[in-house]
């Protein structure tokens, strides 16, 4: 099978100043960065042992890359990190709090036996979900241990899709993707596979899985992330989103 590698982003402190590409990357080299570009082919050396693409972004600039910058790689469950993104948005647009029991924002998507559980819950594997990706009971108490799921992430999905009443695809294109000069060409969202394609007439989007996407839209998302959720001088994302995310639910 092949695989795909994102790359290093290897970023110093000037790296917050310059603004997130539209386009095509701004361009070094690893000598203008002193960077060691002997390391650099080992370690492209070791991702293709796996085959696929790879790019390094260093400060903005593009300073090393293999294999093809445009083909399509299937993100398996890398697609939660983009869940997480949406839900990002979600805080940003204070359309719910990490602690708020997710019945309360939409409670036609949860069934009793998870009508407690949190956003915080859903985001950190903590809900109690089984591992599948349909509809699932939960294996313990919410909060109490920490199990991987698709399920959880599929049921954040479904509840963000009822809070903004819209495809998550164009709302994330239209907020993020399209802003940090990610194409529909580069990123593209497979049809729910786990549950009915639509949600009260919404198309109905996986984060468990689902995304394909080349190396270069990850390069730009892992920017964005690496820049505390700015895309040149917006902030889209909570400032302090990662370390919410790490923080236990109070």
């Amino acid at each position: 099978m092949m695989r795909f590698w994102a790359g290093f982003l290897l970023l110093g402190g000037a790296a917050f100043a310059q603004p997130a590409p539209l386009g095509e990357w701004a361009r070094g080299t690893p000598a203008e960065f002193r960077m060691n570009e002997a390391k650099l082919d080992e370690a492209r050396d070791y991702a293709l042992k796996g085959g696929g693409s790879g790019v390094v972004i260093h400060r903005g600039k593009l300073v090393y890359s293999w294999g093809d910058q445009k083909r399509r790689y299937d993100l398996k469950s890398t697609t939660k990190s983009i869940g997480a993104t949406a839900l990002g948005l979600a805080l940003m647009d204070g359309k719910l709090k990490l602690d708020d029991p997710v019945a309360r924002h939409c409670p036609e998507v949860v069934e009793a036996p998870a009508r407690a559980v949190t956003f915080f819950q859903l985001a950190t594997q903590t809900a109690g979900f089984d591992k599948p990706g349909g509809f699932k009971p939960l294996l313990f108490e919410p909060g109490t241990k920490w199990s991987y799921s698709d399920s959880g992430p599929n049921y954040l999905a479904d509840c963000l899709t009822t809070i903004y009443k819209r495809d998550l695809q164009d709302v994330l294109f239209e907020r993020v993707f399209a802003p940090l000069g990610i194409t529909r060409q580069d990123l593209v969202w497979r049809d729910n596979q786990y549950r009915p394609k639509t949600l009260n007439g919404v198309a109905r989007r996986e984060f468990g899985s689902g995304v394909h996407a080349n190396v270069d839209a990850m390069a730009r998302l892992g920017l964005l992330y690496a820049r505390a959720g700015r895309i040149r001088s917006r902030q889209v994302l909570p400032p302090d989103f990662v370390s919410m995310l790490r923080q236990p639910s109070k």
